[in-house]
C-alpha cells in the first residue's frame, strides 16, 4: 500500500512532467495526456491524477498485475493516487463520463521522440 504525502497540497504541471516522463519512457508508452481535475488546474487534494496513454508493443505485453505494479510506481513517485487509462477506451461506446472528461480538457505531457 502506498502512503501519500498528505502535507503536499498541490503539484504543478511541470512537476508532473518531470516526475512522469522517465516513467512513461520506462514503460514504453508512445504518448500520455493529463486530463481531469489536474489538467483543469482545479485545486483539490488527494484526487486521482488521471492519465490517458497510448500503448506500444512493450506496454501491450503487460498483464494485469504488471499494470497495477506500474500504477503503484507512478503513485509512489508522485505521492498522489493515479489513474492510468489506455486510449483504446476512447474507441468504445462505453465509459462516456471518462471520455467526456478527456475531451473537455487534456494536456499532452509526454510524447515519445
Amino acid at each position: 500500500m502506498i502512503r501519500f504525502n498528505t502535507n503536499k497540497k498541490e503539484i504543478t504541471l511541470e512537476e508532473i512532467q518531470n516526475i512522469t516522463t522517465p516513467l512513461f519512457k520506462k514503460y514504453g508508452f508512445k504518448s500520455a495526456y493529463l486530463f481531469g481535475y489536474y489538467a483543469s488546474n482545479t485545486a483539490i487534494i488527494d484526487i486521482n491524477i488521471e492519465f490517458m496513454v497510448e500503448d506500444s508493443n512493450k506496454t501491450e505485453e503487460l498483464d494485469m498485475l504488471d499494470w497495477y505494479d506500474m500504477i503503484d510506481n507512478f503513485e509512489s513517485n508522485l505521492q498522489l493516487p493515479c489513474q492510468i487509462t489506455d486510449m483504446d477506451i476512447l474507441k468504445s461506446d462505453n465509459h462516456n463520463y471518462l471520455k467526456k472528461k478527456y475531451y473537455e480538457k487534456s494536456i499532452l505531457i509526454y510524447n515519445e521522440k
